[in-house]
């Protein structure tokens, strides 16, 4: 096939598209884990987790007020 162009990339956007690799299922976060019942386990977790600060909230919103 004839090149319209000498740029590099049109050779890349002449070919087929491959599949990307599939996504393996994860697996849940064992019963007693911090993370057990989490969306993002087994992904990128950085501390304080977003269920820290709601935890935090809700203990905040029951405390008696002084």
């Amino acid at each position: 096939m004839t090149m319209f162009t000498k740029n590099p990339l049109e050779r890349l956007m002449m070919q087929r598209p491959y599949p990307g690799k599939e996504e393996t299922p994860r697996t849940p976060a064992p019963e007693g884990h911090f993370c057990c019942g989490c969306s993002r386990y087994g992904t990128v977790c950085l501390r304080p987790c977003y269920r820290d600060t709601d935890l935090r909230e809700k203990l905040r919103a029951k405390a008696p007020e002084r």
